[in-house]
């Protein structure tokens, strides 16, 4: 008889947790607390509470001030950010318990927020839109690993997933290697939450990294993929040390001294496209080099925490002056750049995709699997992204899948695993170690790379350019089966490619059949149509797996016919009918 323990180290759990950064951690401690007899497990390709972008972002969480209408932020959100084409009922639910997500913290993670002389939570309302922030320690990841490990969580570390286990279609398990020795790894399960990052594409994505294989594995086992072609984000940073300017986008000058801020984008709720287009154009016109002037902030600039806004106010903790300070000393050590109040600033394009789509509970397409945190930002339709808000994000959508998972591993059978399955998935992983080729990863990586060096394949789109990355794709498709390595972080990068250039595709192919241009902060534009189109494009763009292992497209109306807010001349599609108004 086949035994899977001779293919590999074998752990068995109810609830297997893929990645120890924060989503993960709060997932974990949920479905602990809601499940106290049950097995949690947690896998993470780093250090579990050290790992994942929340160790090095934040210091802010959003939530809402007591006199603040939930309904009233989210028509903003809905009308200002990705203009409708959010799941408005996941939106108005998550922005009413934002604050209990942060109340959550506290109680169970005592994490350190801003707080007035009472005790209560101090908020700022943020002066552009219709929320209000909490200062949060940056330390509180490393508290959810304490509070996780007191409740029982155990913690598997370095070690790297790439395959999602699935029994008749419903996900019972993953696989993947060690990061140090290479040694297979097999993880067995009753339900599992894919909390990795997205894909933000090794050399484009900067300090915040997802590598894609999340992504990839949960695609594999049937998780459907939604608003993909919303994937690129434009910062203003500091020219030298690419750092973001936050707060700073409405007051961008040229070498003439106006504020080409106002003339290109008046009042916008964020760092916007026209923006972007006005800043070559400066630049291109001769009135650059562009500064950010400082000197007289505005509100926007104020609020995140600039000049005057000390420890004692709370918005800024005590870690955070401290991270700041550091990050001063060793820019001053290594930069000979003088930043002073009117820093050159410049452009700075990313790419990356958080696409898995998932319900309220954030399960995925999937039987058995969950997707919490950054990988279904864009995804499960919340899509409302507010700057400050990814720990919140990360609470949230732990809290509802931790719990979810919890109920479901209650009653659910430990399905068996396909030994056949497992050979393949051990074959495929290890495929490319000592291939007798000359590909690298960084070939893959290299070439994505020089999409960032201009604006017309991330940001100002045209049919043009798309096909000529979806040309570059099917070239980079032919290279991932002669990718080799020679150990197990090489073996890994080839995964991360393949899976790079899965996302990429799919973000180009949304992107090209998307003909209209919507959304700010993760803004999709197309050159030819540079209009938002609400009669023809009130759609979701998904994709799913094809039985020839490709990426399907099929589209989705968004159901505006159920939500309160609409664009102007909306007519309910045949079929359907005004759900909103009729249960009022």
């Amino acid at each position: 008889m086949n035994n899977i323990n001779e293919l590999g180290k074998v752990y068995e759990s109810d609830v297997l947790v893929i990645g120890g950064g924060f989503a993960g951690l709060v997932t974990a401690i949920k479905a602990i607390q809601e499940g106290p007899d049950l097995d949690v497990l947690i896998v993470e390709k780093g250090f579990t509470g050290f790992s994942g972008q929340s160790t090095k972002a934040g210091n802010g969480i959003v939530a809402h001030l007591p006199d603040q209408d939930v309904m009233e932020s989210t028509e903003w959100m809905v009308k200002n950010q990705t203009p409708y084409l959010n799941d408005q009922e996941l939106l108005y639910d998550y922005l009413s318990t934002n604050t209990d997500s942060v109340q959550w913290l506290r109680d169970y993670a005592g994490a350190q927020v801003s707080e007035n002389p009472d005790g209560s939570m101090k908020m700022w309302r943020h002066p552009e839109s219709k929320l209000a922030g909490i200062g949060i320690e940056l330390r509180t990841i490393e508290k959810l690993r304490k509070t996780a490990l007191g409740l029982g969580v155990r913690m598997v570390d370095q070690v790297n997933i790439f395959e999602v286990l699935t029994n008749n279609g419903t996900a019972c398990g993953a696989v993947g290697f060690d990061m140090n020795e290479g040694e297979f790894h097999i993880f067995h399960a009753k339900a599992v939450a894919m909390a990795t990052h997205g894909c933000q594409f090794k050399k484009l994505g900067r300090e915040f990294m997802g590598y894609g294989t999340g992504i990839g594995a949960a695609f594999r086992a049937g998780a459907h993929i939604r608003n993909i072609e919303f994937s690129t984000q434009i910062e203003i940073v500091f020219k030298g040390t690419n750092v973001p300017v936050y707060g700073g986008y409405n007051l961008i000058f040229n070498q003439e001294g106006t504020n080409i801020s106002k003339i290109y984008a008046p009042n916008a709720p964020e760092i916007s496209v026209p923006l972007l287009k006005g800043m070559v154009k400066e630049v291109r016109e001769g009135r650059g080099p562009l500064y950010v002037d400082l000197r007289v902030p505005d509100d926007t600039l104020i609020s995140i925490g600039w000049e005057g806004m000390q420890i004692g106010d709370g918005r800024l903790m005590p870690d955070k002056i401290e991270w700041e300070e550091y990050v001063a000393e060793k820019a001053n050590k290594y930069s000979t750049m003088e930043y002073g109040m009117t820093p050159e600033i410049t452009i700075d394009t990313r790419l990356q995709a958080e696409p898995v789509k998932t319900n309220h509970q954030f399960k995925t397409d999937v039987e058995g699997l969950w997707a919490p945190g950054k990988i279904s930002y864009q995804g499960s339709a919340y899509f409302g992204w507010h700057r400050g808000d990814g720990v919140g994000n990360a609470v949230q959508t732990g809290i509802r899948a931790g719990k979810d998972m919890a109920e479901f591993a209650k009653s659910a059978p430990l399905l068996p695993m396909d030994y056949d399955q497992v050979v393949k998935y051990k074959e495929k992983i290890y495929a490319p170690l000592n291939r007798p080729t000359n590909h690298k990863p960084n070939d893959i990586f290299d070439w994505i790379e020089r999409y960032g060096f201009g604006t017309d394949k991330l940001i100002v789109k045209s049919e043009e350019s798309i096909k000529e990355v979806l040309e570059d794709v099917k070239e980079m498709k032919k290279i991932i089966p002669e990718l080799t390595a020679d150990d197990p972080h090489t073996l890994a990068k080839c995964h991360e490619a393949a899976d790079s250039v899965l996302s990429l595709e799919m973000i180009f192919r949304a992107a090209l059949e998307r003909k209209e241009s919507r959304g700010v902060f993760y803004p999709h534009y197309r050159e030819e149509y540079p209009e938002q189109d609400d009669k023809n494009w009130l759609k979701w763009i998904n994709f799913k797996m094809g039985e020839d292992g490709e990426p399907e497209m099929y589209l989705e109306d968004v159901p505006l016919w159920k939500y309160p807010f609409r664009p102007e001349g909306y007519e309910i599609p045949e079929g359907h009918v005004d759900e909103w108004n009729e249960e009022k």
